[in-house]
């Protein structure tokens, strides 16, 4: 897209050539309207919602190796991540949601280090895109500001600008910003590539699909209200000629309608016809399901997911819908969400050292070592669960899938997986309880929903 045919866009309408200051004004008035849209269109909100949970649920948690990290670290990480929000509304799990729907329904989102006065000396903020200084810029020779982000003479950030107070407070001043260092900073979003480009680039995604959806309720709204009171017209027999009375200035016009009480009488009518808008044809309702396909689609997450209509799926066409989405959220986990939870973890290990005596062997020579723990997601829930169970039996003992990993998957290690099922199979012995014999069930029954 040439910066032409930007120009040309609704965006810059009433801005002069190099007018600056106005295309900046018209151009944050566009970004807030384009954040509002999406925080007040419910659908989204109901998408974002459904994509976070099926993303975070429960929350992230690392497996840490117990050669490399002492009982007492493990349960100090586990106590610092009930108090870890700077604002204390909830815990790290939360943390994680909130920096996931910020990210969907801003386009990105902060994870800031706050540094404070707790045992060990670590809280971490989400901060909206919203409060960053984007009108922020500055030039030089080595580093330079642009968007509110300083960047280094070879392009790498070195700081970011945040607003010190929110722009609806009445003493909100552009100029009056907080420079957090980059090392304090997360900042999640999607890679976007150069040669991706849009008339709207700074718009944050799903703001025209929820304008649409929006366009699409007041035109259902002013339908239902053309349909309540709809027009009335007749078609008279004949033409009366106005030329045959007398003088223009002593003309009277011929009434069509005459009122006798309650009795309405129509003068010279041939048929009566109603008029129905275009807008109420009956291609309105598809028109609605493809803009909530198109807003499911943008969102990552399947049409049923945000509408909750299972009436047209079956076995095949969800499970086929949920993989995909369970693909796009697996990437999100492997390339986004998990290497910032790896930075977080090293700020609880340096602020660990601060504040306590514990310390970690050799972690300032390499800690790269500490930093790249497993995180467990937690588990989605089968759609088959007797299948998937009886898949995951055969892929260990075939030795495609190792009982560690499926320890990991849940959370565990091996170790502690094995110690658990010793004590449950010694508390059996002990009590006399044996196990059951197992009947055999035929799954592979044919099942018309399969089709």
């Amino acid at each position: 897209m040439s910066y032409s045919s930007v120009a040309k866009s609704p965006l810059f309408k009433g801005a002069e050539l190099h007018d600056n200051e106005k295309s900046e004004n018209v151009l944050l008035k566009e970004i807030t309207a384009s954040h509002h849209l999406i925080r007040n269109n419910p659908l989204l909100r109901v998408g974002a919602s459904r994509f976070r949970a099926s993303c975070i649920g429960g929350g992230a948690k690392p497996v840490f190796d117990p050669k490399l990290f002492s009982e007492s670290f493990i349960q100090s990480y586990e106590e610092w991540t009930l108090y870890c929000d700077f604002y204390e509304n909830t815990n790290f799990a939360g943390v994680q949601a909130l920096a996931v729907i910020t990210m969907l329904l801003d386009g990105s989102a902060f994870i800031v280090r706050r540094r404070t006065l707790h045992r060990i000396p670590l809280q971490i903020q989400v901060v909206s895109p919203l409060s960053l200084a984007i009108g922020l810029e500055r030039t030089g020779s080595g580093s330079y500001v642009r968007g509110g982000i300083m960047y280094a003479k070879n392009g790498k950030v070195k700081k970011y600008a945040f607003y010190k107070l929110p722009r609806d407070h009445p003493d909100f001043d552009e100029d009056s910003v907080n420079w957090i260092p980059a090392e304090d900073v997360i900042h999640l979003r999607d890679v976007v590539h150069v040669s991706q480009s849009t008339a709207q680039p700074w718009i944050s995604p799903g703001a025209d699909f929820a304008k649409q959806y929006q366009d699409n309720q007041t035109v259902e709204i002013k339908s239902r209200m053309k349909r309540v009171g709809q027009q009335v017209f007749a078609l008279k027999e004949n033409e009366v000629s106005q030329t045959a009375s007398g003088p223009a200035s002593q003309r009277t016009p011929q009434r069509l309608v005459h009122n006798a009480g309650g009795v309405t009488f129509l003068n010279g009518v041939k048929e009566i016809k109603t008029a129905s808008p275009a807008e109420i044809a009956g291609n309105y309702q598809e028109h609605n399901n493809q803009v909530l396909r198109m807003i499911a689609g943008l969102l990552g997450i399947t049409y049923e997911m945000l509408t909750g209509d299972l009436t047209q799926v079956n076995y095949s066409s969800i499970r086929a819908g949920m993989i995909n989405h369970r693909r796009l959220v697996g990437q999100l986990r492997d390339i986004v969400l998990g290497p910032a939870f790896n930075r977080i973890l090293g700020w609880f290990i340096d602020a660990l050292h601060l504040g306590t005596s514990e310390s970690l062997p050799n972690y300032f020579e390499n800690p790269y070592t500490y930093l790249n723990p497993t995180w467990i997601w937690p588990e989605w829930e089968e759609i088959d669960p007797l299948k998937a169970a009886k898949a995951l039996v055969l892929e260990v003992q075939n030795d495609i899938t190792s009982l560690e990993e499926v320890s990991n998957s849940r959370g565990k290690t091996l170790d502690k997986h094995l110690d658990g099922v010793q004590r449950s199979q010694e508390a059996k012995q002990s009590r006399g309880i044996n196990d059951a014999a197992s009947s055999a069930v035929d799954d592979e029954l044919p099942d018309d929903d399969d089709d």
